[in-house]
Formats: structure tokens, C-alpha cells, sequence
């Protein structure tokens, strides 16, 4: 039939083929967020921006992975089906694994997320969430609690007569009376306060899940970019931006289906592990090169399988460190080439400067003690190029409504169709721009601009 060949997502970020994912099914889990986090790093080459933190909103959770030094952060600890708002981090409640899948924390925060008041008197969000069926209320679909989508809704956020193109009708009064029965009353305020203080909460706990990977892993959230996507992404991707002092949100074409843009735009790539537990000093550097040695064959027979050509195949080393007396290990990289003692001490020196920065301290006394020796089998496909042509003309303004600024009150926006930005098209907060998948909040103090490849920018004014 001429298709081409059929591969399935991992978790690493990377595809392989069906035989490797009957034989090994665990390496799929979390495969769908990795894809998002893939189409981020793609982006990153697309734009010479090699730091970013992707976050990803949809229906029912939002999801933070930190790309540094254009390389995706890999952990070999998570944990899968547990309950409650929880990041990996948080152990006990779900099911580990021993698998490598990309760092990714995850909050129980998105459009769907129910909103309720706890017997104490405090307005909770989640991790309940409305689903597609029946949605939230203002969907007409049978829905009776109050979600995020609804407090957006009620906010000015949201088109308040239809959704997807006028595809989806929307009930904006449903919305109101849902939050004035189920949260206004009970809390003595009205629709419009109660929807400020869901989207607060919402943001907060968003929020956390950015702070986990970057604060909390010894990295400077303003030092990265956020890549803001998911159908609710790029409603809150400022208020987070602001909550972390990150300087500039950029909102991909397509953000609603991005992640499926990750993966058609991924390589076929294939994680080996072998255990070598002994301190780094008592090892030979030829003894672990052994190792990696026949992790590489095993790599180089997967991708010939595959049918990969062998000129499009990478091989990337490393070990999995920590010292003598801990529980736990950082995964640090070995050069290219032979490995020689003098790659053994540098791998030693790596592991502490990590340690650092990740920690906030480091022994360079202290042995080193090797766990876990890994290897990444790549087989490059070609690249992907995501970009969107913007419009020659540019009459973007469609309709003017007005939104609820927390420093600003209810103010007069206008609204962009997003398909009519031209190349130079420059728009200054408040101001909301609509799409078919998404939409996108520019709150006052801000500024969004298009480029040449439908990417919008958006940066925070500085004044003074």
C-alpha cells in the first residue's frame, strides 16, 4: 500500500516498532505527555531556543518538563495511577516504575477540573474532573458542577455563544447559576469572584508543577522560555509566567494538537540499562566500556530491525552515580568515543558539579559509587519543520467583550482570530486571541507578537 512503517510512542520521547512494543509494553506508559514535551524540544532547534519549560493543559491534568541545553530531562523514578495532585515526588500513592520516562510533574489541573467546597469551607479544585462526557456545565451536556472551563468562561476568557468554530454551543447563563449555587453561596460571593478564585487556585497549583522542575531541580526558571500548550494551555500560560519571573511565553501553531505533533516528529529510539554496582574507583575504565560495548550491539541489532540505515544511527552513554551512602542516583553523560580513565575521573567530576547544582552541595571526597550503566540507541528520521503561514493581510480584530483582570477589574478587549495574524502583527494586553483548538490570554502589562512561522511571543512591559 506504500504506508509507512508503524511505530508506537515512548516514554523516553523517542518511537519504535510494534515487535519492540509487544515485547516490552511497559516503555509506552506515559507516551502522550512525551510527546509534547518532543514537539517543545523540536520547536526549540526551530528558534534557537535551546531553554524552555514545556507546559502542557488539557481537559484533565497539566503536565511541566524542563528541556535544557536543548536535551530532555530522563528519570528512571515515577510513579503511575495514584491519586490526588500529585508530581513524582510524591510517593506512596501511586504505582513506581523502573522504566526511564521524561521528567514530567503533573498537577490534577485542567479545563475539566472539578470545582467544590470542602466540609471545612474551602474552595478546592480537583482532582475530580468533568470529563468530555458530560463536560463542564456550560457545555449544555448534563454537567451540574462547576469546572475551570466555566470560571473562564464567566471570566470573559471564553466566547460566550460557542466554542471549536461555532461547532460546540455554550450556555454561558448554565455557568453562572452553577457557580453561584455550588461555590458562590456557600462562600458569600458572586459568579464572577468565585470564578476569580477557582482560576487562582488552578494557577497556584499549576504553578507548583513548573517549580518542580526547574526550582526544585537546581534550574532558573527565568532563565528558560515557556512553550505553552494543551486546548487550555495558553489560557493560563501568563499568570504562570508571571507567578516564576519567566520572561517569555511562546505559544505554538496548533496548540490543542501539538502534542501529535511530537510525535509524527520524533526519532526511533530504544533505553538499555545493565546494573554495575561497585564504587567507580574499583572499576577498570575497559571493564564499564565492556558493558556499554554489548548494550551498543543489542542497540545496533533493534535498529536494523527497524530498518533504520546505519548512517542514521546515534549511540549516547551514561551512568547512573551516587555516593557510597545514599539512596539515590543522578544520571550523568559520558563523552563520545573511547572510554579511557581519564573519561572514568571526568565522569566522577561531572556527577559532583550535578550534584550541585541540583542539591546545593557537593563532597569531591566523598567515593563515587556506580549503580546503573545506560544507553540510548537513536535512529534520526527526518526532522519535522512545524510552522504555520500567517495571513498576507492580517485584519485579525473580529469582536471586542469584555474580561476580568486580577490588577485591572473587568476591562474591554479585543479579540483576534488568530488564522487572520499577519507576520507583523503586534498586539498589546488585554487582548484575547481565538483559534479552532485553543485559546489565548494577553493580560494587561503584556505583549504578544507573530512571526513568520505562526509562533506568537509574548513578553511581560517593564516599566521604568
Amino acid at each position: 500500500l506504500g504506508l509507512p512503517n508503524l511505530h508506537i510512542m515512548g516514554s523516553t520521547g523517542g518511537v519504535f516498532d510494534v515487535k519492540e512494543a509487544l515485547r516490552i509494553p511497559v516503555n509506552s506508559i506515559e507516551s502522550g505527555p512525551a510527546a509534547g514535551v518532543i514537539a517543545a524540544q523540536l520547536i526549540g532547534l526551530q528558534i534557537n531556543e535551546p531553554n524552555l519549560i514545556s507546559f502542557d493543559m488539557g481537559g484533565t491534568t497539566a503536565k511541566a518538563s524542563l528541556i535544557r541545553d536543548g536535551e530532555i530531562e530522563i528519570t528512571a523514578e515515577y510513579e503511575v495511577g495514584g491519586s490526588g495532585s500529585q508530581n513524582r515526588w510524591v510517593t506512596g500513592t501511586g504505582h513506581p516504575i523502573r522504566v526511564p520516562v521524561i521528567d514530567l510533574a503533573e498537577v490534577s489541573a485542567g479545563g475539566g477540573s472539578i470545582a467544590w467546597v470542602d466540609p471545612a469551607g474551602s474552595l478546592r479544585v480537583g482532582p475530580g474532573s468533568a470529563g468530555a462526557e458530560p463536560g463542564p456545565v456550560c457545555y449544555g451536556q448534563g454537567g451540574t458542577e462547576p469546572t475551570v472551563t466555566d470560571a473562564n468562561l464567566v471570566l470573559g476568557y471564553l466566547d460566550a455563544n460557542s466554542l471549536l468554530d461555532g461547532d460546540l454551543p455554550i450556555d454561558y447563563n448554565r455557568a453562572v447559576r452553577a457557580l453561584e449555587e455550588k461555590i458562590g453561596n456557600p462562600m458569600n460571593m458572586d459568579a464572577q469572584t468565585a470564578a476569580a478564585a477557582i482560576r487562582e487556585i488552578v494557577n497556584n497549583g499549576m504553578a507548583e508543577a513548573l517549580r518542580i522542575v526547574s526550582i526544585e531541580r537546581g534550574h532558573d526558571p527565568r532563565e528558560f522560555c515557556l512553550v505553552a500548550f494543551g486546548g487550555a494551555g495558553p489560557l493560563h500560560a501568563a499568570a504562570l509566567a508571571e507567578e516564576l519571573e519567566i520572561p517569555r511565553v511562546i505559544v505554538p501553531p496548533i496548540p490543542g494538537g501539538f502534542s501529535a505533533l511530537g510525535l509524527v516528529g520524533t526519532d526511533v529510539r530504544r533505553d538499555y540499562a545493565r546494573t554495575l554496582y561497585q564504587p567507580l574507583s574499583d572499576l577498570e575504565a575497559r571493564d564499564i566500556s565492556a558493558v556499554w560495548s554489548e548494550l551498543i550491539t543489542e542497540g545496533k541489532n533493534m535498529l536494523k530491525e527497524s530498518g533504520i540505515p546505519a548512517s542514521r544511527w546515534q549511540f549516547h552513554r551514561s551512568a547512573d552515580l551516587r555516593y557510597t551512602r545514599q539512596a539515590y542516583e543522578l544520571n550523568v553523560t559520558a563523552d563520545e568515543g573511547e572510554f579511557t580513565t581519564t573519561a572514568k575521573d571526568q565522569l566522577a567530576d561531572r556527577f559532583h558539579a550535578r550534584h550541585k547544582q541540583t542539591y546545593g552541595h557537593q563532597n569531591p571526597n566523598e567515593p563515587v559509587h556506580l549503580v546503573t550503566l545506560r544507553l540510548t540507541a537513536v535512529g534520526k528520521l527526518d526532522r519535522l519543520e512545524i510552522t504555520h503561514r500567517p495571513d498576507p493581510i492580517g485584519n485579525s480584530e473580529k469582536s471586542r467583550r469584555s474580561a476580568w483582570f486580577a490588577d485591572a477589574g473587568t476591562v474591554e478587549c479585543a479579540v483576534h482570530d488568530r488564522s487572520r495574524l499577519n507576520a507583523t502583527s503586534r498586539l498589546t494586553g488585554p487582548a484575547i486571541v481565538e483559534s479552532l483548538d485553543s485559546t489565548l490570554v494577553i493580560p494587561p502589562g503584556w505583549s504578544a507578537s507573530n512571526d513568520q512561522r505562526g509562533f506568537i511571543t509574548m513578553e511581560r512591559h517593564h516599566n521604568g
